[in-house]
């Protein structure tokens, strides 16, 4: 029987930015392309969300907005999911994620402070410690070339902790799909706050785990961390559209600070409809996600099995959160690198200012578009894709299909 995820929408005819034939060839040089980049699904919203866009939509007024319940359904849905005992008091309402980082660095550093950022990294962090003239401090993960695997470094983590303000962490981390155990949460903690860092949180994809997930709010609590949190429905219920964010505190003069400085930027509020479908997401969409989460899983396996199957030289490092999940592809650099030499039109960097050898390759070759591994950090995750499985399975299958025969054809034409 299909399942409700295998339903295909045109998405073109929106306003897509991951459909938009503009940007798809900023990455690969080819507009036609079909996306498995940035982070959304291909999937329609949970039904009682839609319903209550729909009645929205037939309403038709869309005046101010009051719905005091928004803060219950999201403290129910963190005791529901996570088993997140938080009181009113700890949650603010926001208007995005990164908006909300962008205001807790200005809020909590000043110019010139070092601020850490895991790398490989979500872009728009470094983008965001740039434009706030903080000093950007790298903290590389540990890759593992054999076992194909990310770890946290905690020698270069205390290092960096000596002279940063700032710990801007993302958990499940983003590309890399690693979710933190408790003890590898409780000793990020002890070092940031036996050195006085403050971390900030992104927890954006902590619903869409895999596996057991403990947030870094309940860690830093514990530990005498200061911590902060950011979650939001938009990753989890396929609704990034509608800017919305909840951000959590243990401290409450700092959540007084951080208020005072959302009403200083009237960014205090979300709009009529952000706010309704996300309280509407909360209070009805455990059982949709719970369905997602198996679909997410199968396209993931999929992935996996047909790679070793048919293209060892791409492993997929299977990420243990969300629908994102990153390629190696070290072994196949070789055969592009004879590719693009052979065919430089084709790899034209002017052409695709956002991408890199292998989306290129990819975009050019197999008519798909990831986002290339230079995207998360520079030349260093060149050996890197990162694809977007968040999709029907039709289509992962002909993308799948396509990447086969375009290796085959590098096999053929470069291999010795």
């Amino acid at each position: 029987m299909d399942s409700l995820f295998d339903k295909i929408t045109d998405r073109r005819s929106s306003l897509s930015v991951k459909w938009n034939k503009e940007v798809i060839a900023s990455m690969c040089g080819n507009p036609e392309a079909e996306p498995f980049w940035v982070a959304d699904m291909d999937f329609p919203v949970a039904p009682e969300v839609s319903r209550q866009a729909q009645v929205l939509a037939e309403h038709a007024i869309y005046g101010y907005p009051h719905d005091p319940r928004q803060k219950d359904a999201f403290l129910g849905w963190a005791k529901q999911w996570h088993q997140m005992d938080l009181s009113h008091n700890q949650v603010v309402l926001s208007q995005g994620v990164l908006n909300s980082i962008a205001i807790l660095l200005d809020l909590l550093s000043e110019q010139q402070d070092e601020i850490i950022v895991p790398f490989p990294s979500y872009q728009p962090f470094v983008t965001m410690v740039n434009n706030l003239g903080r000093t950007l401090s790298p903290w590389p993960l540990s890759y593992d070339e054999y076992l194909h695997q990310f770890s946290l470094d905690w020698n270069e983590f205390e290092k960096r902790c000596k002279t940063a303000k700032i710990l801007l962490f993302c958990s499940p981390h983003n590309p890399s799909g690693l979710v933190f155990s408790e003890a590898e949460l409780t000793k990020l903690c002890t070092i940031a706050k036996d050195h006085g860092v403050t971390i900030i949180s992104d927890e954006i994809h902590a619903d869409l785990r895999f596996t057991s997930f403990v947030s870094l709010l309940e860690v830093g609590k514990k530990t005498g961390c200061e911590s902060i949190a950011c979650m939001a429905p938009s990753k989890t219920f396929n609704m990034a559209g509608e800017h919305y964010s909840i951000t959590l505190f243990n401290n409450p003069s700092l959540k007084k600070a951080y208020e005072k400085r959302l009403q200083q930027l009237f960014l205090s509020g979300n709009s009529f409809f952000a706010a309704t479908l996300a309280t509407a997401a909360y209070q009805s969409g455990e059982t949709w996600l719970s369905e997602l989460l198996a679909y997410l899983q199968d396209n993931l396996a999929y992935i996996d099995e047909t790679l070793q199957r048919h293209v060892p030289e791409i492993v997929c490092i299977k990420p243990k959160a969300s629908f994102i999940a990153l390629l190696d592809c070290y072994a196949l650099l070789p055969l592009v690198e004879k590719d693009r030499d052979a065919h430089p039109e084709l790899y034209d960097s002017k052409k695709s200012p956002g991408g890199g050898l292998l989306s290129r390759f990819f975009g050019q070759r197999a008519n798909v578009a990831f986002n290339d591994g230079t995207f998360f950090g520079g030349e260093e995750y060149r050996r890197f894709v990162r694809i977007n499985f968040g999709t029907q399975r039709i289509r992962l299958e002909q993308a799948m299909e396509r990447i086969i025969r375009a290796v085959e054809v590098l096999r053929n034409t470069y291999g010795s």
